[in-house]
């Protein structure tokens, strides 16, 4: 496994750093799989972020952070995410016991901060990666937000950011501290890459929402937003997938399931399927995105006007078009359930919208009057 190393400047000094590190590494317990020891001021530990395992040392010196860690290549468009946490780490300047939680904030069984106009269902955002829907997360965020601005670690005013399943967990095992989480009182909205089922974990209703994507367009987004091209072609990408996440992955997600490569089938799609029209309060699409934003504000009752922003729009890939008909028949063969089930979704949105009368279309072209125009659109390489 490839080792990646990096370093973090501070002026703090070590003493300081290090006692500001430790106390935030004793709080992430509370919110992921981090295990590690201190001795002085090296800590040695190990950590899962979105379905890969990072293993390593944190030296602290004087005037900078030096990790030496292990990383496998697939993992490092993730990198950026390290040197946030250990700038994040070094911001902290309460001690252990100030910011830990008292129990009445984060015990299920003690009523987690249960507020009175939680009357909703807690939103279930399936984001699917590399489905464009981070601008969605955006808009679930400020629709579903608590008015009292909070930051409880993965829980932000209400709103859980679920920090794995790019890569899914093995067995989709969900891990200890995400099903603790899942069951606090207080919780609106979770948002993540995750997959049909951890609703069982809640106590109070909740409902999922989702985003599909043209499967050609989305398979071609990951190879790209990956870095693949930097060790095989799009053609050795597409003829031997590296991964299940290549392999009708939003039929996956959206069944519940996750066989071998290849070991999808019609009764698969026929589970994802039924779950999108039973338990899906919305499942739009990436090509129709407004009509999406207008079937969950309807649909969910919400009410605050956002104007969403395009995000992680990757303008630098190649379009789709430029790719030779071999890799799209071949990426299509991977993927013929997973364009099914697009279609699939397509159909649900015509239903819902015809549902919806004649207000819906005058509505939409209202928002779209409104919103802004852009020209230009971001490159980042920080899209899940």
């Amino acid at each position: 496994m490839p080792r990646y190393r990096t370093e973090v400047a501070h002026s703090l000094g070590q003493k300081e750093a290090v006692r500001r590190l430790r106390a935030y590494s004793e709080k992430a317990r509370s919110f992921s799989d981090l295990k590690g020891t201190w001795d002085d001021n090296t800590f040695t530990f190990s950590v899962s972020v979105q379905g890969i395992s990072l293993k390593g040392t944190l030296l602290v010196e004087e005037d900078a952070l030096k990790l030496d860690a292990q990383l496998p290549l697939i993992a490092m468009p993730f990198a950026g995410w390290v040197r946030r946490i250990l700038n994040k780490g070094l911001e902290q300047g309460t001690t252990t016991e100030e910011i830990a939680p008292s129990s009445a904030s984060t015990n299920p069984e003690n009523g987690a901060r249960e507020s009175p106009d939680i009357v909703a269902p807690v939103v279930l955002f399936l984001h699917i990666p590399k489905a464009g829907g981070s601008t969605l997360g955006e808009y679930v965020y400020n629709q579903c937000r608590a008015e009292e601005d909070s930051d409880e670690g993965l829980l932000n005013a209400g709103i859980l950011f679920l920090p794995y399943g790019f890569f899914k967990e093995s067995n989709l095992s969900v891990p200890d501290y995400v099903q603790n989480l899942l069951r606090r009182a207080d919780l609106r909205a979770v948002i993540g890459h995750f997959w049909y089922g951890i609703h069982e974990y809640f106590k109070s209703p909740s409902t999922y929402i989702t985003l599909l994507r043209d499967p050609v367009d989305r398979v071609v987004s990951l190879y790209h937003y990956l870095k693949l091209q930097d060790r095989m072609s799009i053609e050795e990408f597409v003829a031997s997938p590296p991964f299940k996440e290549m392999d009708n992955d939003q039929t996956r997600r959206i069944a519940g399931v996750d066989p071998e490569i290849g070991g999808c089938t019609i009764e698969t799609l026929q589970a994802a399927q039924q779950n999108l029209r039973q338990h899906f309060t919305v499942a739009g699409t990436t090509e129709r995105f407004d009509e999406t934003l207008m079937l969950l504000k309807r649909k969910l009752g919400w009410s605050r006007e956002i104007i969403s922003y395009p995000k992680n729009v990757n303008t630098a890939r190649p379009p789709t078009a430029s790719l030779s008909p071999e890799v799209i028949a071949a990426v299509r063969s991977w993927n013929e359930l997973d364009f099914q089930l697009w279609q699939y979704a397509g159909q649900l949105m015509d239903e819902a919208i015809s549902v919806e009368g004649s207000g819906f279309r005058e509505e939409l072209e209202r928002y779209k009057a409104s919103s802004p125009v852009f020209v230009e659109q971001s490159v980042t390489a920080t899209s899940k």
